[in-house]
């Protein structure tokens, strides 16, 4: 019984001992994100509609709602919105 609570133990403090387990000691990466720059007010959601807009393929609301405001999705929302409304 005292060589299973020793081993038990044993392999504990070299759990502990093997490296800082912190989290000041990990890196933070950060990244340059340049809608987050052009448009610091916007919500996550219509940033993330802006990148998709932006990107071939990617899937975004139709709502200009969606898109922050000034951006090229937004500018071109607005004008299907005020052609829908003009016929």
């Amino acid at each position: 019984m005292r060589t299973i609570i020793a081993g038990v133990l044993a392999v504990g403090l070299a759990v502990v001992a093997t490296g800082p387990s912190d989290a000041a000691s990990k890196k933070r990466y950060y990244y340059y994100d340049s809608y987050s720059q052009k448009y610091p007010y916007a919500t996550p959601r219509q940033l993330r509609n802006a990148r998709a807009y932006d990107q071939a393929g990617q899937y975004f609301e139709v709502d200009s709602n969606a898109f922050p405001v000034g951006s090229r999705g937004w500018w071109e929302m607005k004008r299907l919105e005020e052609g829908s409304r003009r016929r």
